[in-house]
């Protein structure tokens, strides 16, 4: 039944998070002209490079699909690097080498470039900054959304949580959490004038070289203004950053990285003076992960989740935005099929949004499962013992390449 003028509500759709997954939405829902709100945690628009992540490569059947539906894909071809696609895996004393993906259809784009093209493809009223969400709770006439800020929302067909690992909004659905996996990233940066940079551009080129092994590793990546990223894998307590490597502690941390056993001590001297020259401040990424076994709901009506917020995992098939954009385009599908789109802003027919909905989280939990479950495959390899060895093995299998990476091979991070 068509929506009429005395029961529509004050907007269609709520976003929460302004990231890659919930701006994508966003877009989708302007093109389609279905009024929305995004509401963002960060102060204001300008992301910031230093604390938006590194660089993520876009896959054709997800993201970069994602992107041609909302008409930005001659955009992002003016950003992305085709060039950034070749994968250098070393072992840990450098006896083993190999090069992949050289020529794979996967540009890289750095994440605060893509928030930014797509921020700038939606009119800048519609994102609310500095509204943290504090909680979302069912009030009178349907779900409140009480800010950090001290403000509330309502009134809204649908609450889409897009705020990443921690959703606040997940809490409506589920009480499963991400689990700590065990593993953690420490970053560090290689700049123009940096010491290693010479030797970084000659290990990784416009790419990415990985040296792994010992339940460690060592990766150095570029990003797009051709400085690098040096990223520090390893299986650690989860609070070991704040006890055994204090990181506030530049030089400290990097002794202890330089030179324990525990570290990176028995890695080969030309990949610890990728350490020894790394700038600080050194910032920790531990790696999280929802359980396979959450992947399965039920259905709440006037919510859902996209992204990280749904299916946080680690970084070790490279399909984490890609996944989260795509849930976005299949919810904007499932929607314009089952509600006929917009009209003046608002859904043609409301009665369908419940119904699209459904059929968005009965697609995207076995897809979640499957993409949960490849990355703890991947993780057993990374940080194997003969890590190095194991990988070339799957990469040079196309079978084994598929079991776990799908059509993809890399990292986001």
């Amino acid at each position: 039944m068509a929506r009429t003028a005395a029961d529509r509500y004050s907007l269609p759709i709520a976003i929460i998070g302004g990231g890659p997954c919930g701006l994508v939405l966003a877009r989708l829902l302007e093109q389609n002209d279905i009024d929305y709100v995004v509401y963002e945690r960060d102060a204001n628009s300008t992301p910031t490079p230093m604390y938006q992540g590194g660089t993520l490569d876009l896959h054709p059947t997800s993201g970069q699909q994602a992107l041609k539906d909302a008409g930005l894909f001659e955009e992002f071809k003016k950003l992305a690097r085709f060039d950034a696609t070749r994968f250098v895996i070393r072992n840990t004393t450098c006896t083993l080498k190999q090069d992949f993906g050289e020529g794979r259809d996967a540009p890289e784009i750095d994440r605060y470039q893509l928030q930014r093209m797509l921020l700038d493809s939606i009119p800048s009223h519609k994102v609310h900054w500095n509204h943290a969400v504090q909680g979302i709770e069912m009030g009178t006439h349907g779900w409140v959304i009480r800010f950090v800020n001290g403000s509330t929302a309502s009134g809204f067909q649908l609450i889409v949580g897009a705020d990443g690992a921690w959703s606040k909004v997940r809490a409506v659905l589920t009480s499963a959490k991400p689990e700590y996996s065990g593993k953690m990233f420490i970053e560090g940066r290689i700049s123009h004038k940096n010491p290693s940079y010479a030797a970084a551009v000659e290990t990784s080129g416009p790419g990415n070289m990985m040296a792994v092994g010992h339940g460690r590793s060592l990766g150095v990546q570029q990003v797009s203004d051709k400085s690098y990223r040096l990223y520090l894998g390893m299986k650690a307590a989860e609070d070991v950053t704040r006890n055994t490597l204090q990181l506030a502690d530049t030089e400290g941390s990097r002794e202890k990285l330089l030179n324990s056993p525990e570290f990176f001590g028995d890695f080969a001297p030309e990949l610890k003076q990728f350490i020894s020259d790394a700038e600080g401040p050194f910032r920790p990424w531990p790696l999280y992960r929802m359980p396979v076994s959450s992947m399965n709901w039920a259905r709440v009506p006037g919510v859902t989740l996209i992204g990280d917020a749904a299916h946080v995992s680690t970084p070790f098939v490279g399909e984490g935005v890609n996944m989260a954009m795509f849930d976005a385009l299949k919810l904007m599908n499932s929607i314009k099929k089952h509600c006929g789109g917009g009209i003046d802003g608002q859904l043609k027919d409301c009665s369908g949004i419940e119904t699209a909905v459904a059929e968005y989280e009965n697609d995207m939990f076995p897809r979640a499962q499957s993409f949960i479950s490849r990355c703890i495959a991947s993780e057993g390899i990374f940080f194997a013992e003969d890590a190095a060895a194991e990988f070339i093995d799957v990469i040079t299998n196309e079978a084994k390449q598929k079991e776990v990476f799908g059509d993809k091979l890399g990292l986001d991070v």
